[in-house]
């Protein structure tokens, strides 16, 4: 009964999370293999994985096609001092056309005993780089860019300092959260005037999972990420994968959006993954797009590699590590 009274307040929670926001383009980039990643989308997940892991992701978006989106990260989190707090770090960079932004950010979870899981209370800091290259050679016109005054010169740079908060809470088969990495809407124009023509938006995360076991070697796992930024259409990705023997997993995601109203949908994506040895976990994804898009490119590469150090003897929950 307990259980089901955390899981209605969570899901209310996130319900009004979503509802209360305001539905511009989306400044994030974006990960496919999002249920790895849960960090990227709110701090209250640090320290949630029963031990240190660390994770390395790689993304190729729309190959193929010049200047298209490309994204490296760096992902680390533990818990400490008896699985009452947790630390996360992330680092990543992001490139699409001449534009490149390079993101330092600590996350710091509270986590309190809940039922039979944790609920973490997260709040981080960030700094993030921001470079425009106007000298790049791509870039051309009908007259030389440098008699246009509109045009800056060279190379821009920006830092931004900025800070976020989310939760998230951990069970046995069961999982919920919600988080606003940067809530200071910064101004990341690179120009000298009172205007501000480029705002960095607030970006509101909700995702949720639940794992059925089906027998003692299959696992059905689907779970759901909601992404909201203000003056942009909703988006979301709906994602269902089978788990064999807690060793391999094989998924599919259905990601909404899109340029088509009414459309098909933004991509289709596939996941495949499988664990090495006792800690390594390799997964990779590739999408398919739906999109007008889908012409001009030759689909999206995602690769991830996650290494975690052993689990916290203080534990109270037996989670599959790599697959909760």
């Amino acid at each position: 009964m307990q259980q089901k009274r955390i899981r209605l307040f969570l899901l209310g929670f996130i319900s009004s999370f979503v509802l209360m926001t305001a539905v511009s383009g989306q400044q994030d980039g974006q990960f496919t293999q999002f249920m790895f990643n849960r960090l990227f989308y709110t701090p209250g997940f640090a320290g949630s994985e029963g031990g240190p892991c660390l994770s390395l992701i790689y993304r190729k978006q729309w190959i193929g096609l010049e200047g298209a989106p490309e994204a490296q990260m760096v992902s680390f989190n533990t818990p400490l001092f008896q699985q009452r707090v947790g630390m996360g770090i992330n680092f990543y960079r992001t490139a699409i056309g001449i534009t490149r932004n390079v993101t330092a950010e600590m996350a710091y979870s509270y986590r309190i005993p809940l039922g039979r899981g944790y609920l973490g209370v997260g709040l981080s800091g960030s700094v993030r780089y921001f470079a425009e290259d106007y000298g790049d050679e791509r870039i051309k016109g009908t007259q030389d860019i440098s008699l246009d005054p509109g045009v800056p010169l060279g190379l821009q740079t920006k830092y931004l300092p900025n800070f976020g908060a989310g939760i998230y809470y951990q069970g046995e088969d069961w999982y919920a959260g919600a988080g606003v990495p940067r809530l200071v809407a910064g101004n990341i124009d690179f120009g000298n005037g009172a205007d501000r023509p480029s705002t960095e938006l607030r970006h509101y995360y909700a995702l949720g999972g639940y794992r059925i076991t089906l027998n003692n070697f299959l696992a059905l796992h689907p779970q759901l990420l909601l992404k909201y930024v203000e003056n942009a259409p909703f988006d979301a990705d709906l994602h269902v994968a089978l788990e064999m023997k807690d060793q391999f997993h094989a998924g599919l995601t259905y990601r909404f959006g899109g340029d088509r109203d009414p459309g098909l949908g933004e991509s289709i994506d596939l996941i495949l993954g499988f664990r090495i040895r006792q800690h390594f976990l390799l997964s990779v994804g590739y999408d398919i797009a739906l999109s007008d898009i889908r012409d001009y490119q030759n689909g999206t590469f995602e690769a991830l590699l996650r290494f975690c150090f052993g689990k916290d003897e203080a534990s109270e929950i037996d989670n599959p590590r790599f697959f909760q």
